[in-house]
């Protein structure tokens, strides 16, 4: 046989039982391939940056809703007193309005002359006390630290860095005061309409199930508030006592340390610690060691109080949250919205805990042989035929 003959067939006809050949694939130009994977970077870039601004919005709207929340019990204890609810909403708006004016007028002299002097004052000290240190000076002698620092504050990127670090200060302080304002009038809308609001959502909810629902909703309203206004009245009583404790020490700054601590005081378990450990920090480094330790022993004086005796008798008459979940609630917040999230998580993750203490629980603790479900009498049940 000639070598002709073993010549495989053309590729047009294929042998028998063998699969037939692919044609081979198209090239795709290399051009077209970064432009389409250029034009994806950029659709992913501003779909994420379209959904942080939705996040944002997101957070205002929860935030006012859980402010208005805390603002309800007041308004239905002047509605069941005879007032309309938007005479209540309106009283206790200007009340709380006013209230909060009155604190900044109350506090805005002191608090500007002690934040001046930490600033001109407590700050160059506490630098002077650290190069009067020998350690310092040791450190200063052999690598010329604050040699390097001075250089490093006169040159011209510096004072662009510092410029633009102002600029970006300035316009964070404008965003946030747009935020607050936002959540304020966001608040006032949701306090005014927050019946009809439940009303609507339970008409979506059927008929057998919306009075289950409806007290479910109302549960869920009473906790976070609860929680909202029980963690005021904690972080008040902190920022007073820390503010006559500093001031009876005689700590230069004592306002605006205790509304620091006042302000982390919102955050329960690791709040009031992270606040006082601040405190105590900025005493020993711009004031006097002997004044930090006597603040030391006060926070933990009033650290056992208010876990033992104010915390626990403010939140047993709003809400019946476990330490353990209050402090896995913030930490998650912050490590997903920062401060905001871990000020959010705490009354939503008390709302949730209604709930599943209402439904969950009790599904799972029912006798499987037992009837699933409870006959309404409200519900629509066929006429049953005469037996006669």
């Amino acid at each position: 046989m000639s070598s002709a003959d073993q010549v495989p067939a053309e590729s047009g006809s294929s042998a028998p039982g063998r699969a037939p050949l692919k044609p081979a694939l198209t090239r795709t130009p290399p051009f077209a391939i970064g432009l389409v994977g250029g034009f994806g970077v950029l659709a992913a870039y501003y779909l994420g940056k379209t959904l942080t601004n939705v996040v944002d919005i997101i957070v205002m709207i929860t935030m006012a809703l859980v402010l208005a929340a805390g603002l309800n019990p007041f308004v239905e204890m002047l509605t069941a007193r005879g007032f309309h609810r938007r005479w209540a909403v309106t009283i206790v708006a200007l009340a709380a309005l006013g209230l909060f004016a009155g604190f900044i007028v109350v506090i805005a002299k002191p608090l500007t002359d002690q934040t001046s002097s930490l600033v001109h004052n407590g700050v160059p000290d506490g630098l002077k006390k650290l190069q009067e240190n020998s350690t310092i000076q040791r450190l200063d002698k052999k690598y010329h630290l604050i040699t390097k620092l001075q250089n490093w504050f006169t040159t011209a990127d510096t004072t662009k860095t510092l410029a633009g670090g102002a600029f970006g200060f300035g316009k964070a302080v404008l965003t946030s005061v747009f935020k607050a304002f936002t959540i304020l009038m966001l608040t006032l809308y949701f306090l005014g309409s927050l019946p009809a609001m439940t009303s609507g959502g339970l008409k979506l909810v059927p008929r057998s199930r919306r009075e289950r629902a409806a007290d479910l909703t109302d549960r869920v309203l009473n906790r976070i508030g609860g929680y909202v206004s029980g963690a005021l009245v904690v972080s008040t009583c902190a920022t007073l006592a820390s503010w006559l404790a500093m001031s009876l020490i005689g700590v230069r700054f004592a306002l605006p340390l205790a509304l620091l601590v006042g302000l982390t005081d919102l955050i329960p378990i690791i709040g009031a610690t992270f606040g006082a450990f601040i405190a105590c920090t900025v005493i020993l480094l711009l004031d006097s060691p002997f004044k930090a330790l006597a603040a030391l022993i006060f926070f933990v004086l009033y650290q056992q109080l208010e876990n033992y005796l104010i915390y626990p008798r403010v939140m047993s008459r709003t809400v019946d949250l476990p330490p353990a979940v209050a402090v896995i609630a913030a930490l998650a917040g912050y490590a997903i919205l920062g401060v905001s999230g871990a000020l959010l998580f705490i009354p939503l993750t008390a709302g949730l805990l209604v709930i599943v203490r209402q439904i969950v629980l009790p599904a799972q603790d029912r006798d499987p042989e037992a009837p699933t479900t409870t006959p309404d009498p409200e519900a629509d049940t066929p006429a049953q035929p005469d037996p006669a």
